[in-house]
């Protein structure tokens, strides 16, 4: 396992040196830049002192070698939208809002979805299943910033029962952990639905139910233990994608996040911002990955790192 670990890390260290260079020539090659007369009224001295400050006034492969010089060393720089502190110490500060509000997200996904896919599932073809697969449709395809907006009508306009938002308070997580899990609720409830119905089916459950153990002992023995693996498959990349933020429920709510300033960032051409959440978003989802093939081995002895026993 440890050589496996090791050769991941190795292909990770390669999947960012890629990602850097996509997203540093793609940032830069959207015509105009972060200090530009369209960004910002600055006399042409001014503009030209913080283009040196910044080393923007250098060839292109001069800054990215500076600046993934400077990444190594852990210093991703100074955002241009709060020069009064580092991008680590901004994106330390937004990202524990974010992460809060992604594991509440993730909680209420899981409490939501999973008995929700495993009723459907063992009820399947029944008005249950079919409610189940409404609500999912419904979860998977409306968009956030819908759901948000609505949420706001009712609960804040029409009944006053909670503020429009704001994260001071408990009672401003509600509504953006509400519309932030419509989503991941219907994505885990469908994926357990589809599990369910193909292990309720298996020759080893029939076996069990032929050997005379009742139904709970089938379900939570042999149907609910084997149909929750492939769920593995979708928790890594589910809550790595969560952890790092909606623009649309934060920018709706207020909430002082990540997502909120990393779109920020990219309509305000902050490139050490833009660059810092990229890299931290392709490293959350590699090591969410790697994680999930070890929990696979982990929750499954048939299977190991890199190759199925026989």
């Amino acid at each position: 396992m440890l050589r496996y670990v090791l050769i991941r890390l190795v292909g990770l260290a390669g999947v960012l040196l890629v990602v850097s260079i996509v997203t540093f020539l793609l940032m830069h090659s959207i015509p105009g830049g972060p200090f530009d007369e369209g960004q910002m009224p600055l006399s042409e001295e001014t503009r030209a002192a913080i283009a040196r400050k910044y080393n923007l006034d250098k060839p292109l492969h001069e800054q990215y070698l500076s600046y993934m010089g400077a990444a190594l060393r852990l210093d991703f720089g100074i955002p241009f939208q709060s020069p009064g502190e580092t991008v680590t110490e901004l994106i330390g500060r937004t990202w524990l809002v974010t992460a809060h509000l992604g594991m509440m997200t993730i909680a209420l996904a899981i409490i939501v979805g999973l008995p929700l896919g495993i009723i459907a599932g063992v009820k399947q073809n029944t008005w249950i299943d079919y409610l189940a697969t409404v609500f999912s449709l419904f979860g998977f395809i409306t968009p956030h910033f819908v759901i948000a907006i609505g949420l706001i009508l009712v609960f804040s306009n029409v009944l006053g029962w909670l503020p429009t938002g704001g994260w001071d308070e408990p009672r401003q997580w509600i509504m953006p952990t509400l519309a932030y899990a419509a989503a991941p609720s219907a994505i885990i409830a469908r994926f357990t639905r589809a599990s369910v119905v193909e292990v309720i089916n298996a020759d080893f459950v029939r076996t069990a139910r032929a050997k005379g153990l009742g139904e709970p002992a089938v379900l939570l023995g042999h149907v609910l233990k084997n149909a929750l693996i492939p769920m593995l498959t979708i928790a890594g990349p589910l809550v790595a994608d969560l952890v790092t933020g909606s623009f649309f429920v934060e920018t709706i709510f207020r909430v002082p996040g990540l997502g909120k300033y990393f779109t920020t960032s990219i309509f305000g051409r902050d490139y050490p911002m833009i660059m810092a959440c990229t890299l931290l978003w392709a490293a959350l989802i590699a090591f969410a990955f790697l994680i999930t093939d070890i929990l696979y081995s982990v929750v499954d002895p048939r299977i190991t790192l890199g190759r199925e026993k026989t």
